[in-house]
């Protein structure tokens, strides 16, 4: 029998009543969520999840075999977002844009909230738990965009709060983490962070208790939460097939060679400081945060918070390891950041006049409002091909396209199911490592380039400018025609084709398309 509250050992006594955030100033709270949320921009991917979550209401059905590639056809699809995607097409279809950025506001606000109540469990004083509380906030604030880790980073923040409850309190629920990792495996791969940061928890435990003498009991009980918690996540519709997906991903050798979120922090630090050194400096105060809490545990290494304590260290150097992981290691050093830079006893709370907490509220939802969370419009991150799907349409061509693959995705959107495409975002749940060789050999010009484009059916293909290795391929090969071009894309067909004998079309750079999601 798994035991759902179990007895937490060493606690100190703190009083009944402690400092709370939500208690003291729920606008504030709001105002930090309102930071949290303040960035806002269509991932390459959200075309997709949006797409694929329309797709799943209209047709009643999952989808296990992909429709939309010419490079792997009915290969098998293992979508551990689906039930992301599924709210996130179901949100579109019910609200358009406004509806996913209200999802969004909802997920931010669920990780400070859940922050917050975390914080109220120790007795750092609240103007020490507001600064750390913002800090973060900034800091997660450019990851936090419409994607499914949106919902990995909620639920983080809840396991968080609980364990940080049972660690202080000395008794929690525990028993809702196990229906929490069900839901949580069905909602994005990030549940396996989840359960390893339940494992070191467990491991720290026992292995405390069992220096103290206490006997191995709450921890053999934390285990058995563990173990259960671990079986429900194959409660999904691929079953093991989920847990294959997330290995696949955190083994693809692919993955941290292109893209930008599994690069090292350092290199994608060194990467956005380039393109904008500004960009930095939420990354730099996630550092800060890392730095801080190493040298406050060296000043104040108080007992009691040491499951919670590792649980910040793995997670640490797994921000350094792959840029993705870095909101993780944000949410859990909040706690321990706090309890560990507690050297003096909390102040007395001053009752605070209404009409500050009014201006607060007015100054959270003013923030948002300006921000654009009604706005019905939302910018892409990156330039998209938007010229050049106009121009497809125009002429009503549809085929094959191999595309730069960040367009993937927007090309499922806006020319499925007539087209499709060689490779898009799915590269870990899709397609086999041959394919993404291909697609790499011709994307870096290697020596086999020429080869990618006669080994596939291959209608058209449609460039960034700044893919010029790509580019010198298709030049250097005779047998496609430029059609289309202009500051963000270049269209080629195929020499012969119907579409390669229309007019070949050429937008001013004084002309740039507008680039928004959808």
């Amino acid at each position: 029998m798994i035991w759902c509250a179990v007895e937490a050992h060493h606690i100190e006594q703190f009083p009944e009543s402690r400092p709370s955030l939500l208690r003291y100033s729920p606008a504030l709270v709001l105002v930090v969520v309102a930071i949290a949320d303040i960035q806002r921009w269509a991932d390459p991917d959200l075309w997709g999840h949006v797409a694929f979550g329309r797709a799943m209401l209209a047709t009643r059905h999952l989808t296990f075999h992909d429709p939309y590639s010419y490079s792997a056809p009915g290969h098998l699809w293992l979508n551990h977002e689906w039930l992301s995607e599924l709210l996130m097409g179901a949100t579109y279809n019910l609200g358009g844009v406004i509806g996913l950025k209200l999802m969004k506001f909802a997920c931010c606000a669920s990780v400070i909230v859940a922050l917050a109540l975390a914080l109220a469990e120790i007795d750092s004083p609240l103007t020490l738990q507001f600064p750390i509380l913002l800090t973060a906030a900034i800091a997660l604030a450019p990851q936090m965009q419409f994607r499914p880790q949106l919902f990995t980073f909620a639920m983080m923040s809840v396991l968080l709060a609980i364990l940080t409850h049972y660690t202080y309190r000395g008794t929690a629920p525990l028993c809702v983490v196990i229906p929490m990792l069900w839901l949580w495996a069905n909602f994005h791969g990030g549940f396996i962070v989840g359960l390893a940061a339940l494992a070191i928890f467990s491991s720290v435990r026992v292995t405390t208790d069992m220096m103290g003498g206490r006997g191995p009991w709450v921890g053999a009980r934390l285990f058995a939460i563990l173990a259960a918690s671990t079986l429900i996540t194959l409660g999904t519709p691929y079953g093991i097939g989920t847990w294959e997906a997330v290995t696949h991903a955190m083994t693809n050798r692919h993955t941290r060679e292109v893209i930008a979120d599994w690069q090292p922090l350092s290199r994608s630090l060194g990467a956005t400081w380039r393109e904008n050194h500004v960009g930095v400096i939420p990354a730099v105060l996630a550092i800060a945060m890392f730095l801080a809490l190493g040298v406050n545990f060296v000043l104040n290494p108080r007992r009691g918070d040491s499951a919670l304590l590792a649980i910040s260290v793995v997670t640490i150097g797994a921000a350094f390891i792959a840029m993705r992981n870095l909101p993780l290691a944000v949410i859990t050093t909040v706690v321990t950041l706090s309890r560990h830079t507690s050297f003096a006893a909390a102040a007395p709370i001053q009752r605070k006049p209404k009409s500050r907490e009014i201006l607060l509220a007015v100054a959270g939802a003013a923030l948002l409002l300006i921000s654009g969370l009604l706005s019905g419009s939302l910018r892409a991150g990156s330039a998209k091909p938007v010229g050049a799907i106009a121009f497809m349409k125009t002429h009503r061509l549809a085929g094959n396209i191999m595309s730069d693959f960040g367009w993937g995705e927007y090309l499922i959107w806006h020319t499925a199911p007539a087209s499709k495409v060689f490779i898009d975002g799915r590269y870990d749940t899709v397609y086999p490592p041959d394919v993404i060789d291909d697609y790499l050999a011709f994307d870096l010009g290697a020596s086999d380039a020429k080869a990618v484009l006669r080994k596939y059916r291959h209608d058209f293909i449609l460039l960034s400018p700044s893919d010029e290795t790509a580019l010198a391929v298709v030049a250097a090969t005779p047998e496609w025609r430029r059609i289309y071009r202009d500051e963000s894309c270049i269209l080629f067909a195929r020499a012969g084709s119907a579409a390669a004998k229309i007019a070949p079309v050429e937008v001013p750079p004084q002309l740039p398309p507008a680039n928004y999601f959808p």
